[in-house]
């Protein structure tokens, strides 16, 4: 049975060393350009070879991450980076851009593609699609379940899930607060991380705060999963992704090694539990709380850290005592000199690094549990403040030098007979190596070179990536000075080091091209509604997603809502689509926005699949919009039939998590209508209200405080999406954009 494979971050080269030395089984990087944390350290050129060369030697699988959108002067560039990968033999490229997905298997077939969870694939048909189009592996949407998970194992597709990390409260590729807000897009790698400020809830209708101590209210925990690893690995799951190209090496290393135990003692029979020391330094390593979200339906404030969105640590006591002059802190726990403290205040919390700690007027290195320790600090500190552990510098130095869980094993054959070089010969199992000494071998005057003594001087092997299986030996009775035979075993490392680092065998997908013929009928825009009273009485197109209402007028559009865990649809229907399950559907004109189309090589890609109308990205300028046609057309002689957005609230976040019921019920009901019944807003710290719409999968979005509106839109058609507007205001839109 192939072991299910475990997958590490790395963002830079001493943490790829440190995923390598935990036990990764994989490791996923970025480069300099085109992937999603923009602000991690990431890989030039030259560090990418290397981190090539380390993973391969290590049998390690390296993954480089292309998973932001791309703009269309971008394309060629980002073409030059994978042309850089695919040559130096990078695995498998994570990709999230369809355009670029198209063009990487139209140019390399063989090169392995993984759709990146930014992809927004949360469903069976999503899956099919893209195993279709020449996918190797599908990474899931972390909002996905365990049973949705299973469906999509059983497709004959590798399913990659996140299993440990930091979550996001929006579906990836589906938040755009950042970028609408503040212009950094998480799409391209520079999220602000709106989540993690604080907002109040409030009643339009009442005009009033719901009260909650807690301000944190779109927070997560952090994803660990490390004791349900059985139900995943029996689910059929491929690979299990740890989350944190921005984390110190340490971090690393600690929840790789974490997982390398986990695994094996699943393979091993034997039922594998955190130890609390092992929990507690995953803790001070980095943790907002821990919860096992979505993928175990874990629903409402449990989800959630609305106290604090940054790293808690431990508890580590309470100040006592606090004057001008400093604090007094009763230990719950040990302290060292240079641990990491945070003293908790409701205004602003308080850092520190504990350099100088005083016990009974003494300065120490270290404090025990139960004892006072002061802070000489004239910042203020309140007396009752919770005061935690954020570094632990005791752990950090046992870290810091990475022992190695696994190495890689080899058989050893040498051949001594006298008057002949020593023959060395190295395997892997897959590569064979023959090496011989340039001495010949002698004979012996007095002592010759018994057999233990060579054995023992050839697997001297701690500072290389092997340990050996098994050792066997043709020799004789010889003589050969221990440098020599120490020479031969370097040399034979080093050739068995060439030949795994610079050893690539690529998985050949064959490319299925699609033609595609456009009809200029569908090359219009449309309504979306979500009320009866916003229907219409136009000629343009208009849909839904509500069930009630696409029984009740037969001439509305179905709507693929964009979050459809079930993968199904109606039959016999004109769909207008929003998520790549979509695409199975028989009659799919129409694409929406939530595609994420920003180039001419992903219209070409949805057209392929039969889209013959396209609504560009909500991140797309005129200018860009422009560009991305004119290409289109100028590469393949049709005219792009495409929409763009014209009016209304366009989606910040696409949640799971509803903050109306977390805070106006228990939060594990679906379904209640609260936000149906009365009108509920998100208040940042500026006042900005952001209007909370749930639709009928009761999925929470967050809207725009007022609705966005495009002017001198006729060269295009336009898209117009209502949902808290009420019949006159509906009316008022589609007059001003002459529908």
């Amino acid at each position: 049975m192939k072991k299910i494979e475990c997958l590490a971050p790395a963002g830079t080269l001493e943490a790829l060393r440190a995923a390598i030395m935990g036990g990764a089984d994989a490791i996923y990087c970025g480069g300099s350009q085109f992937g999603a944390r923009a602000f991690a350290g990431n890989f030039n050129h030259d560090e990418m070879i290397e981190a090539i060369h380390l993973c391969h030697l290590w049998d390690v699988k390296l993954y480089v991450t292309m998973n932001t959108l791309l703009y269309e002067d971008e394309i060629k560039d980002a073409m030059k980076e994978v042309a850089f990968y695919y040559q130096i033999g990078v695995d498998a490229l994570i990709i999230q851009d369809l355009g670029l997905f198209d063009c990487v298997r139209f140019t390399y077939p063989d090169f392995e593609l993984h759709c990146s969870t930014q992809m927004h694939i949360h469903n069976a048909p999503g899956v099919q699609i893209m195993k279709d189009l020449g996918a190797s592996r599908v990474v899931l949407a972390r909002e996905t379940p365990i049973e949705v998970i299973q469906d999509c194992c059983r497709l004959g597709i590798e399913i990659e899930v996140f299993s440990y990390g930091a979550l996001c409260v929006s579906y990836s590729g589906q938040c755009l607060m950042s970028s609408l807000l503040q212009n950094r897009s998480g799409n391209r790698g520079a999220c602000a991380q709106y989540c993690r400020m604080q907002y109040n809830l409030y009643n339009e209708d009442h005009r009033e705060t719901i009260s909650s101590v807690d301000k944190y209210l779109l927070s997560p925990k952090d994803l660990n999963a490390l004791d349900h690893l059985d139900q995943l690995i029996e689910a059929g799951v491929t690979s299990l992704k740890i989350e944190g190209r921005m984390k110190r090496p340490e971090y690393v290393y600690l929840v790789t090694k974490t997982f390398r135990e986990a695994i094996d003692a699943y393979y091993e029979g034997k039922k594998y539990q955190v130890t609390k020391e092992r929990l507690d330094e995953l803790k001070l390593m980095f943790n907002r709380g821990f919860t096992l979200g979505h993928l175990f339906h874990t629903n409402g404030k449990s989800l959630l850290n609305m106290n604090r969105p940054n790293h808690v640590g431990l508890p580590l006591g309470k100040v006592v005592m606090a004057n001008r002059d400093g604090f007094t802190v009763k230990l719950e726990d040990e302290l060292n000199q240079q641990d990491g403290l945070r003293i908790l205040d409701e205004k602003e919390d308080l850092g520190y690094i504990a350099n100088m700690i005083y016990v009974n007027d003494r300065l120490v290195n270290h404090a025990s549990k139960g004892e006072l320790v002061t802070f000489k600090d004239k910042r203020f500190v309140e007396v009752g403040s919770i005061v935690l552990k954020t570094t632990d510098s005791k752990l950090i130095g046992k870290l810091e030098t990475f022992e190695c869980v696994r190495k890689v094993d080899i058989t050893i054959r040498v051949e001594a007979k006298v008057d002949f070089p020593m023959v060395l010969v190295l395997s892997d199992g897959t590569h064979t190596i023959e090496a011989k000494s340039e001495m010949i071998a002698q004979k012996p005057i007095k002592a010759p070179i018994e057999k233990e003594r060579l054995f023992e001087q050839l697997l001297k092997l701690n500072d290389t990536a092997y340990q050996c299986a098994s050792i066997q030996g043709n020799i004789e009775p010889f003589f050969m000075p221990l440098k020599q035979i120490n020479e031969l075993r370097r040399v034979a490392i080093e050739q068995l080091n060439s030949i795994r680092e610079n050893d690539k065998q690529r998985i050949t997908i064959p490319y299925i091209m699609k033609n595609y013929m456009l009809n200029s009928t569908f090359n219009q825009g449309w309504i979306e509604i979500n009320k009866e009273e916003q229907i219409q009485n136009t000629n343009s197109i208009q849909c839904t997603s509500n069930p009630i209402l696409l029984d009740k007028y037969p001439n509305l559009y179905p709507l693929s809502s964009v979050i459809n865990e079930s993968g199904q649809y109606l039959e016999d229907k004109t769909h207008v689509i929003s998520e790549i399950g979509g695409l199975s559907v028989n009659d799919k004109p129409y694409a929406t926005h939530h595609f994420n189309v920003t180039n001419s090589y992903a219209l070409e890609f949805l057209y392929k699949q039969g889209i013959q109308c396209v609504e560009l990205s909500q991140e797309c300028s005129i200018e860009q919009i422009q560009l991305c046609t004119s290409e289109f057309e100028h590469r393949t002689g049709f005219k792009a039939q495409i929409a763009i957005f014209a009016y209304g609230r366009r989606d910040l976040m696409t949640s799971k998590t509803c903050v109306v019921n977390n805070l106006c019920k228990d939060g594990s009901k679906k379904n209640c209508a609260l936000c149906k019944t009365q009108s509920y807003s998100l208040v940042d710290i500026k006042n900005n209200h952001y209007p909370l719409f749930g639709d009928t999968n009761c999925i929470q979005h967050i809207l725009e405080s007022e609705p966005y509106q495009v002017s001198n839109t006729n060269r295009y058609p336009m898209v117009l999406r209502f949902t808290i507007e009420n019949e006159f205001e509906t009316k008022e839109a589609c007059e001003n954009n002459h529908l």
